[in-house]
């Protein structure tokens, strides 16, 4: 039997080695590339034509999330076939896929994606009835699903990492970084470089997309920023603090700064 060969765009490495792990055993699964964000799997495709059957794309990614990816996708009108994956089971994410004209998102769960893999081949629905979503559902309400999605890069990222991705993020240097923070330029240097390594991202502005996607940033904390505000009540708990560095350092980024 022929194999169905894949695309698996994933930026977790536990989860991308347990999914090729799966995959192998099954003996039905040809893994032909890996990528570790969208935004890398559309430029690659900007240059070559992929010669596979289903590119299985994680929901939740740096730079360019999984629905964003797949949305990009369709536009492209790709030949092969999309399957979104997650953890956690997020409604929203199901609405969105619907509204594209399929239902092509399941678990991130070897077995789960293999089942689904069969059916999509095959030209069937993933679900024939509602009852494994609200399963689904359930599971990731009365268990730590989510937290699996939410969390795969936080081990990766220090409190210290999260002060300084925001300050980017605000169109601040190393040098003004330095100051606000009490640390050497040379210092925020390494930690800037560590931080893109880390996260196997490139650039500030990789680094700035991938902190809207993750939600490590919002509009309510650059706001307020480049304003010189603090409204508690629309803030995360670190926001706020870093706000109140910049207000007692007298910084008051403008958009029209620079990395």
């Amino acid at each position: 039997m022929k194999k169905i060969t894949i695309a698996l765009l994933e930026d977790n490495p536990t989860d991308m080695s347990n999914l090729i792990n799966s995959f192998s055993h099954s003996n039905s699964i040809d893994v032909k590339y890996t990528f570790l964000n969208g935004s890398d799997f559309l430029h690659f495709l900007d240059h070559k034509t992929l010669e596979i059957d289903i590119a299985i794309i994680d929901f939740r990614m740096p730079v360019l999330n999984g629905l964003e990816t797949y949305r990009n996708l369709i536009a492209k009108n790709v030949k092969f076939k999309l399957l979104l994956v997650s953890h956690g089971y997020y409604s929203h994410v199901m609405k969105e896929i619907m509204n594209m004209g399929t239902q092509n998102y399941c678990q991130k769960n070897g077995q789960i994606i293999l089942k689904a893999l069969s059916k999509l081949i095959e030209g069937r629905n993933i679900y024939a009835d509602p009852s494994p979503v609200h399963q689904w559902d359930e599971l990731t309400k009365s268990s730590s699903l989510a937290l699996k999605d939410e969390s795969s890069w936080l081990g990766l990222v220090s409190p210290l990492d999260k002060k300084i991705i925001r300050l980017v993020c605000l169109g601040l240097n190393s040098i003004q970084i330095a100051t606000i923070l009490n640390y050497e330029t040379s210092s925020i240097e390494k930690y800037r470089c560590l931080i893109l390594k880390n996260l196997c991202l490139k650039n500030s502005q990789q680094l700035a997309a991938w902190a809207f996607s993750n939600e490590l940033i919002t509009s309510s904390f650059l706001f307020q920023a480049q304003n010189g505000s603090v409204d508690e009540a629309s803030l995360q708990q670190d926001e706020i603090s870093l706000l109140k560095i910049l207000k007692e350092r007298g910084h008051n980024p403008s958009p029209k700064n620079k990395n």
